[in-house]
């Protein structure tokens, strides 16, 4: 059939998977995600076993007739289904006009099947996800959401129908879905089932109604238990309707303030099958989290559930402390606690540590949920931005993830002696990690307060015989350019150029003047000059672009070819023909590749070739 391409799907703002977006067409325009059935007039065709009966006359979206295929089914009748859909569409022409199309993706329970048939539909700007709504098992949902996001790419609007509940729906977009309905709202209502943020509640086991929604307020709950029908019926579906758009608008307000994880991860808690979905979009689908992740935020990282352990932001921290970290080169390391203010070297306990260390040994602060943090990315994105509930009890996957930064750590970077800091359990535990290490180990503690002068006294005399470092805000920069872009950036920016200023506001200037780099403290990264680029060329974040300026902005038609290491608000470089330029990426480099709209970076500095 053919395709109006006066509507298109755009995403506008992105929290990881999740986003805030526009469906346009030449008759309507709304805001994803949202209750699509609310905000839109839906022509429906469904089954072409049973004829259609709609009375909508001037839809905005319209679903062709389709196959339905039951989870159930049994693979080989279930890819015949699908590709019937994709015969059926192909004769399918819509006679309304200014409407979007929305084909329906069929392929069961089978996400290899998903994905191809998504990949037939990624021209549209809706898909509907067939019998999502009957998809129970965690595994199943999660298998076919991903694998339709994967194939019909990233400017198609990925509508889940039949599926929708408050706690469910910030978990839904986190996980790339922009269309939801209320369909579960009827359906509970008819079976006089309350939406509550939790879950839900039947009629009969309340004594006050749920909430403060207009509905609850003007109705008692003995007046909606005397009410029969049809009109006991209504007013719980308007409070059940209520409440998913009052979830919505939640939802759409994390994504918009970088908080979707943590709205997540305080709705799931309700729900043993909430918890288990979320937990396996971590452990098996890393890859795609990681990708659409902004590698820096501005706001705080609340790691307040076991889940938060498996955060793609914390997951990337150490990854890169073990792949991109070259310690300043000492020959003692210093395990420090971590502190409640961050960055650390602000907090009056690492003060008082200073008076001890003065200067000397590479500084290795244990923390959770980080596992470790080298004294030179303190101020990197999350180390500087994340906060937790403090028990003095710490739980066996926290010391199971800071043994395994540990283990990495001291295999890969060999020190003569390793003076612990730390009291009690921690303490124990670096000396389980260290026993079998060919290097001194010293606990300057002895289970006393870290900050005790006993302690300090005892932390200086372990130290005395090392050399001071001399360089420690250049062995930040140098750290964080190499955590940024790559082992060996750090080395080639600061090649024949000096480090200047003050604390966190730091520059690399080179030796005839020119500035490179400047260090941005709110988010601990390194932003590039145009001069600092072409110094340090760091390929695996470069865009190419068309045979054009760009001004402002780079949009996606733009861009040509961009690295998959590019995130969302990395720092990148991109170069055409007629011109070269820095900025903050805007979505991922595969993004960039794959989307025909949107801003791909915002530029910083342009010049001309």
């Amino acid at each position: 059939m053919r395709i109006d391409k006066m509507s298109y799907f755009e995403s506008i703002i992105r929290d990881g998977p999740g986003r805030i977006g526009v469906l346009k067409s030449s008759s309507f325009e709304f805001e994803t995600p949202c209750l699509i059935d609310v905000e839109a007039e839906i022509l429906d065709l469904g089954s072409t076993w049973v004829p259609c009966e709609s009375e909508v006359e001037n839809p905005d979206l319209v679903v062709p007739p389709s196959k339905r295929c039951p989870p159930g089914l049994d693979r080989d009748y279930t890819e015949y289904l699908g590709n019937e859909n994709l015969r059926i569409l192909d004769d399918f022409e819509v006679e309304s006009e200014g409407c979007v199309v929305m084909p329906v993706v069929g392929g069961g329970r089978f996400g290899v099947l998903r994905e191809r048939f998504s990949q037939e539909l990624s021209n549209y700007d809706a898909v509907l996800v067939d019998m999502v709504g009957e998809l129970y098992l965690p595994n199943e949902l999660l298998q076919v959401v991903l694998s339709v996001k994967k194939g019909v790419g990233y400017d198609t609007a990925v509508y889940a129908p039949a599926i929708a509940t408050p706690p469910l729906v910030p978990l839904l977009v986190y996980m790339g879905v922009d269309l939801l309905d209320g369909y579960r709202a009827v359906e509970c209502a008819s079976d006089d089932v309350f939406f509550t943020h939790t879950g839900t509640q039947r009629l009969e086991q309340l004594d006050e109604t749920p909430c403060q929604c207009s509905y609850c307020m003007e109705n008692d709950i003995e007046e909606i238990k005397k009410l029969k029908g049809r009109e006991r019926k209504d007013v719980i579906y308007q409070h059940n309707l209520a409440m998913l758009l009052g979830e919505l608008k939640k939802t759409r307000n994390a994504v918009r303030r970088g908080l979707l994880r943590e709205l997540v991860e305080e709705r799931v808690r309700s729900k043993p099958e909430l918890t288990a979905l979320l937990r396996k979009l971590d452990s098996e689908n890393q890859d795609y989290l990681l990708n659409q992740t902004p590698s820096y935020r501005r706001y705080q990282l609340y790691a307040n559930t076991t889940e938060s352990l498996s955060r793609p932001e914390i997951n990337r921290f150490i990854e890169r402390v073990k792949t991109r970290y070259e310690p300043p080169g000492s020959k003692v390391a210093v395990i420090l606690p971590c502190s409640a203010r961050k960055p650390y070297s602000k907090s009056d306990s690492h003060a008082i540590y200073r008076r001890g260390t003065q200067g000397r040994g590479d500084e290795v602060i244990l923390t959770s949920p980080l596992g470790l943090v080298p004294r030179e990315l303190e101020v990197v994105y999350p180390a500087q931005h994340y906060d937790l509930p403090v028990t003095g009890v710490w739980s066996e996957a926290e010391k199971k993830q800071i043994k395994d930064c540990f283990i990495d750590y001291f295999s890969k970077h060999k020190y003569e002696k390793v003076v612990i800091h730390v009291r009690d359990e921690m303490a124990d535990l670096c000396r389980e990690i260290l026993e079998d290490r060919s290097c001194e180990i010293e606990s300057t503690t002895q289970n006393r307060d870290p900050r005790s002068s006993k302690s300090i006294k005892k932390l200086y005399e372990s130290l005395s015989g090392y050399k001071k470092r001399k360089n420690r805000f250049r062995d930040m920069i140098k750290s964080i350019m190499d955590y940024q872009f790559g082992l060996g950036t750090g080395n080639r920016l600061l090649k024949n150029a000096k480090v200047k200023g003050s604390f966190p506001k730091l520059r690399v200037i080179g030796n005839d003047g020119i500035q490179y780099a400047t260090l941005v403290p709110q988010y601990g990264m390194i932003a590039l000059t145009i001069d600092g680029v072409k110094k340090v060329k760091p390929m695996n974040y470069l865009i190419e672009i068309g045979s054009f300026y760009p001004k402002g902005s780079l949009l996606a038609p733009g861009v040509i070819e961009a690295s998959n290491q590019i995130k969302p608000n990395d720092e990148v470089w991109f170069k055409g023909d007629k011109a070269l330029g820095v900025g903050r990426a805007a979505m991922s480099g595969e993004e960039m590749t794959q989307s025909e709209r949107g801003i791909a970076v915002n530029i910083r500095h342009v010049e001309e070739l």
